[in-house]
């Protein structure tokens, strides 16, 4: 199989501690470390936010990145470690925290932009946006979905929510041995029904083309955690199986990101790797890179570009062709 993948940048400075969690939304990377802090990357028009030749004294008050990931400022986002991100369609950006807070910031994301949304002693370890819809899911397995920054409503799902995604009143959850698929019942706070229980691992994601408002495809691992499999998502389908493929890594897979054609996977193996044909029978493995560091996070961009937090602090971009 030829290797069609390779690391194409990596940052010239990292977090202090772990790269935690990486989101791209717009044209910007975003990522968050064990130190509290999100940076955020503007991989283009550097030269015109400076009004010249790209300079790394000036210290702008956006956190940006150069194409080749050099950090130039950090947003104070937290006091400690970030679990993760999410951003919603308006590029509001969420991020929770073992201070156990969940903050939000928007553009031009600078420290006085940074507010809280909720402080709790439970760990959000999970969060998603569908649209202006917010997700939150912690150790206790509760999920609350908010909008506009109100809360709507608190679904008491029992196993501690690790991954987490939601649509069209859908809320999809996972720990460590099954994928709960939860219907909402609409107009009743806190009611739901479980569609679906399949077998699988966290991480999860929601990706595929959308068909009457619905991701063809809902991807994670198998129990073993070093396997990956596909489910149809659409609801005719009922989550049936279209592939299941064993030891796609030598060790547990950490993160997993997807759009409308590739799949792609990192795990404590160190190594992320690309899949398309995703409908098929079986997936065609695109290539892998080794980043050296276990993979904590990773995220689609544009063009075939996936970015990786790792446990050495740098986030590295990799092209997937």
């Amino acid at each position: 199989m030829a290797n069609n993948a390779c690391i194409e940048h990596t940052s010239s400075e990292g977090h202090e501690g772990d790269a935690t969690c990486v989101a791209y939304f717009n044209g910007q990377l975003f990522s968050g470390g064990a130190d509290g802090k999100i940076r955020v990357g503007i991989p283009r028009f550097l030269d015109l936010l400076h009004g010249g030749p790209f300079n790394p004294s000036i210290r702008p008050p956006l956190q940006v990145w150069s194409p080749e990931l050099q950090l130039l400022a950090t947003v104070n986002a937290h006091e400690t470690y970030i679990y993760c991100m999410a951003i919603n369609q308006h590029g509001k950006v969420y991020s929770s925290s073992c201070d156990g807070q969940v903050r939000f910031m928007l553009p031009p994301y600078r420290d006085a932009s940074v507010q809280e949304l909720f402080r709790c002693d439970d760990a959000i370890q999970a969060m998603y946006c569908d649209g202006s819809v917010l997700y939150t899911g912690d150790d206790k397995g509760v999920v609350t979905t908010w909008s506009n920054d109100r809360m709507l409503f608190k679904y008491n799902l029992v196993e501690e929510v690790k991954s987490l995604a939601g649509e069209q009143k859908l809320i999809y959850t996972v720990r460590d041995l099954d994928v709960v698929v939860s219907s909402v019942s609409i107009g009743k706070s806190g009611k739901y029904t479980n569609k679906a229980v399949i077998p699988g691992k966290s991480p999860l994601v929601l990706l595929g083309p959308i068909v009457d408002g619905y991701r063809s495809f809902l991807a994670f691992p198998d129990r073993s955690g070093m396997g990956l499999q596909l489910v149809n998502n659409l609801p005719q389908k009922q989550y049936a199986h279209i592939w299941q493929v064993p030891d796609c890594h030598e060790w547990i897979v950490t993160s997993i990101c997807g759009d409308e054609t590739f799949l792609y996977s990192g795990g404590y193996d160190k190594k992320v790797k690309g899949w398309t044909d995703l409908g098929s029978t079986l997936p065609r493995a695109m290539g892998e890179v080794d980043v050296g560091s276990v993979v904590n996070g990773i995220c689609c961009g544009d063009n075939n570009m996936v970015y990786i937090a790792t446990s050495d602090g740098l986030i590295r971009a990799a092209k997937f062709v």
